[in-house]
């Protein structure tokens, strides 16, 4: 009789010493300190709502469990114990170990987790209400087969959770018991007596006592709970229902999850590794693999985002292996074992391979296979995983970041300065950032080829005597400066405004301040938004003056709300587009320009529909972009093809070179008929220089008078720097279906400029424009006045230049779209531009303050900055870009199953509740480390 009551005053003890327990952690530090800010942080979408959920959940099981306690068994110990060891302490440290442990979920982790949830509900269940078979009727009888399903699954979980807090629970209590019978801790009690009163000694002893037995007893409790459950609830269902049936039952349960739990099991990275192992040889074998991408997907995506999927891997798990040699100094053999057992119980949370290596080679051979970034092809993926941890990206807008919502676009005001067939625009625009953070914005647009940008500046407010103005700078320099800025720790306004391509510009500005938060709402000192001006002239097109057209934006977005204003007016309906294709213009006559300066005269001549006309007599090279992402545009592909053979072929002659991947060989084709597009597996990825590599290799001394490269918008994020582009002499063109590139790295840029060729959607305009400068050309050299060279038919215009003695000409304002067109020029006198000649050509970028391919834009607002681009412009690399990739280089979280993470952090054990026992494992390592 003394027993049970020492038992039942015990049990009381325990429940109601650890509720004190943990009400104090939830209500003095998971609420104040995590609580809010992740509901915040989940509603900005800076984390999963599953991380809310779960911290709300923390909160609410101590305090519902103590209310229960308290109301319905508070002289009942037996049933506190159960509700404490069955439900509370399991599922409050399981809202804990999924909100500091656990990453983003895998099938196998999350049928585990969930079925030890519906286990741990289950139990409740059984705890309030007993055996739902009672009642007769049809309700009791479904929730009864459904209560014999989840207490069948009861008997696995409570094994398999007994067998998991085994492995620590023997380690921790001789750790407690010879900590406990030095008598070390009686200096630590009398120094919080001495100093810090009843309150340290109130805490220590609550935190001590509460460890032991929740630690000690846990494994064996929850065990023994758990099954005695399962038990009573399969004999009153085999009573009520017959054995047979419940066997059938319980049978088929388990054999149910464990069918499911081998599935899960198997990581799709293994088969995606073994099928792109070996590089396929022909057009069936490719499109065998191409007929498996989504498996292949699911694998590469699996192994990239290991780190955030999976505890850590199995060959790098051995924090139990030194838990034991620590506490045991067991022998190595025995601890194999005994690490080896314990990674087969972790086996769902455990990745099979190599954490960095496959992440790098999913990396590799996704960009291979897919013809795209991983981070670009897979950002809702990833950026998913970074919020299942609570990890956030760079400051710098990435690939990651491609339409994300982060900073809204609030006002955008278009003016235009008509000219006569010419015109300025000016486009101002205000954003406000919608997140916590400083932010990054990124445009990558379009303008026609013979538009110039003329200005860039940036602003706190919408005072203009007050903005900060642009540098022309060289192109490697201003990036250099641009990308050193751009960090959250102090960040400090730049822009930068590139050319990036005949007709492309990639606009970048840092940093939007932070979303005003209560704290600093009222300091008027802090800006609240940022604003931006850019200016351009261009040539109008028809009654029309073209916008920009956007490729990609990154952080950036516009709603309902967003003002716009078109030359002072309120317009409406642009909740999707950036900008209109273009603005209406006044009715102007077309006329001829001629402009002297630099020593040179520029000369433009409207164009009608009948001055184009088509190629006779040439002969053409055709190379063929075979990459997988071509297989997007057969269709196109086709159709300009036959529009080649019927409208070029009759007059001309033209070769086809197919290009090929690694591992394959490209194809010369002399008769254009004989290809068939639909017949041909687009596999792959290549770049434009590994395409041009290929042609100069198979045309051995053909001559061509043009080449024509057909592709799509390409992966100029997969570009790289270490090889150069083939030389060549003959214009080279390249017609992108579907959409224009977004970029080239500047050896493809530079060759396409230098020989005379350009770029195109339309492989119509492309050999109209081809014929029409050679026409052009063959009448100059024709006519016995001065010959001055072709530059380029285009907008509408055909464009001339030849030097000159003429004293400098005022245009009133046209000079930078002249000096834009003399930059073109230039670079096409030669193919080996010499760091003499590339500083000549941004004197002139400098002096008419325009972008060009070589001199880019950026606005600089202290002398820190002025002072780096200073040193950036003097160095020898000053026109050397880099390849913007747009890759993240992720924060990937700790691997807490390895030994550097055996020992557990201070924030973790206060989560954990067991910060006296990390008190006693520190001071017991200082002892062993003196």
């Amino acid at each position: 009789m003394n027993l049970t009551k020492t038992l039942h005053t015990l049990f009381k003890i325990i429940f109601w010493v650890w509720n004190v327990t943990f009400l104090s952690v939830v209500y003095l530090w998971i609420f104040p300190f995590l609580a809010i800010f992740l509901v915040l942080a989940t509603w900005s979408g800076e984390i999963e709502l599953e991380f809310t959920l779960t911290i709300l959940a923390l909160i609410a099981v101590p305090t519902v469990c103590t209310i229960i306690g308290k109301r319905y068994f508070r002289q009942r110990p037996i049933e506190l114990i159960r509700l404490f060891y069955g439900v509370e302490a399991p599922l409050f440290l399981f809202c804990l170990v999924r909100l500091f442990i656990f990453r983003e979920l895998t099938p196998a982790s999350r049928l585990v987790l969930s079925t030890i949830l519906i286990c741990i509900s289950a139990f409740f269940v059984e705890l309030l209400w007993g055996y739902l078979g009672n009642k007769q009727n049809k309700t009791h009888r479904f929730l009864t087969g459904i209560q014999l399903v989840t207490h069948s699954l009861m008997l696995l979980v409570g094994l398999y959770v007994g067998i998991f807090l085994f492995y620590y629970a023997v380690p921790l209590a001789v750790i407690l018991l010879r900590q406990f019978f030095s008598w070390e801790w009686l200096t630590f009690l009398w120094q919080s007596l001495t100093h810090d009163f009843l309150l340290s000694f109130s805490i220590v002893t609550i935190l001590f006592t509460g460890t032991a037995t929740l630690f000690l007893g846990m494994p064996s409790a929850f065990v023994a709970l758990y099954i005695h459950s399962g038990q009573r609830i399969i004999r009153n269902f085999a009573a009520q229902y017959g054995r047979i049936r419940t066997t059938q039952i319980i049978l088929g349960t388990l054999t149910l999850w464990i069918i499911l739990f081998i599935n899960f099991l198997h990581q799709p990275q293994v088969l995606a590794f073994q099928k792109l192992e070996t590089i396929p040889q022909t057009d069936q074998q490719k499109q065998e693999l191409l007929a498996q991408s989504q498996p292949i997907r699911k694998g590469l995506i699996n192994a990239y985002l290991s780190a955030y999927r999976y505890l850590g891997a199995v060959k790098d798990s051995n924090s139990i292996e030194r838990i034991y040699k620590d506490v045991f100094n067991l022998p190595q053999p025995l601890l194999d074992t005994i690490q080896n057992s314990y990674n087969q119980v972790m086996s769902p949370f455990l990745y099979q391979g190599d954490l960095d290596k496959d992440a790098e080679k999913a990396e590799k051979l996704y960009a291979d296979f897919f013809d795209t970034s991983i981070q670009k092809g897979e950002r809702v993926a990833i950026q998913h995983a970074l919020k299942s941890t609570a990890i956030l990206d760079e400051a710098k807008a990435g690939l990651l970041n491609i339409n994300q919502k982060k900073v809204w676009l609030a006002k955008q005001d278009v003016t235009v300065q008509e000219k006569g067939d010419w015109g300025e625009v000016e486009i101002h625009e205000v954003y406000q950032n919608q997140t916590n953070d400083v932010e990054e914005i990124f445009y990558s647009f379009s303008l026609p080829e013979t538009a110039v940008i003329t200005g860039l500046w940036l602003g706190d407010t919408n005072n203009k005597a007050t903005r900060f103005p642009f540098t022309v700078s060289p192109r490697g320099a201003a990036q250099k400066v641009y990308n050193s800025q751009v960090k959250r720790e102090r960040p400090v306004d730049p822009a930068l405004l590139e050319q990036v391509g005949t007709q492309h510009y990639r606009l970048r500005a840092f940093p939007i301040p932070a979303k005003s938060t209560s704290w600093n709402i009222n300091n008027s000192s802090l800006p609240t938004e940022l604003h931006l001006w850019l200016t351009y002239k261009v040539m109008g097109q028809g009654n029309q003056w073209p916008l920009p057209k956007v490729g990609e934006k990154r952080n950036i977005f516009w709603t309902k709300s967003t003002q716009r204003i078109r030359n002072q007016k309120r317009i409406r309906g642009f909740d999707k587009n950036w900008l209109e294709a273009s603005l209406p213009a006044s009715k102007a006559s077309i006329q001829s320009h001629q402009v002297s300066l630099e020593g040179y005269k520029i000369t433009a001549q409207p164009l009608t529909e009948k001055d184009y006309s088509l190629p006779q007599g040439k002969q053409f090279a055709i190379i063929l972009d075979t990459s997988r992402s071509m297989g997007n545009h057969q269709q196109e592909l086709a159709k300009s093809l036959d529009w080649f053979k019927t409208n070029v072929l009759p007059n001309n002659q033209a070769d086809l070179y197919v290009t090929a991947t690694e591992g394959n060989q490209p194809q010369l084709i002399d008769d254009l008929h004989q290809f068939q597009v639909n017949q041909k597996a687009f596999y792959g990825t290549l770049q434009i220089k590994e395409m041009l590599r290929q042609f100069m290799e198979l045309k051995g001394n053909k001559p061509y008078d043009g080449i024509i490269l057909i592709s799509d918008e390409g992966s100029y994020e997969l570009s790289e720097d270490k090889t150069g582009v083939p030389q060549i002499s003959v214009p080279l063109w390249i017609v992108h279906l579907g959409s224009l590139a977004p970029a080239y790295e500047d050896g493809t840029l530079k060759m396409i400029q230098t020989s005379g060729g350009g770029v195109s959607t339309d492989i119509s305009e492309v050999m109209k424009r081809i014929a029409t400068t050679e026409q052009l050309t063959q009448k100059l050299v024709s006519s016995p006045q001065p010959k001055p060279t072709v530059l380029t038919v285009a907008d509408g215009y055909e464009w001339f230049m030849e030097k000159t003695t003429e004293k400098p000409t005022n245009s009133q304002g046209f000079e930078p779209i002249v000096a834009r067109l003399l930059v073109r020029g230039l670079s096409q006198k030669t193919s080996d531009q010499q760091l003499t000649e590339l500083d000549g050509i941004h004197a002139i970028a400098k002096t008419y303050n325009i972008v060009t391919p070589y001199s880019s834009m950026i606005v600089l607002v202290n002398d820190e900055q002025r002072q780096a681009l200073k040193a950036a412009e003097a160095s020898a690399d000053r026109f050397n870009r880099k390849i913007e990739t747009g890759k993240e280089q992720l924060n990937k979280p700790n691997n807490p199953l390895n030994n550097t993470a055996s020992v557990p952090e201070p924030g973790m054990v206060v989560g954990l509740g067991i910060i006296g026992l990390f008190m006693i494992v520190k001071s017991q390592k200082n002892n062993m480390n003196p």
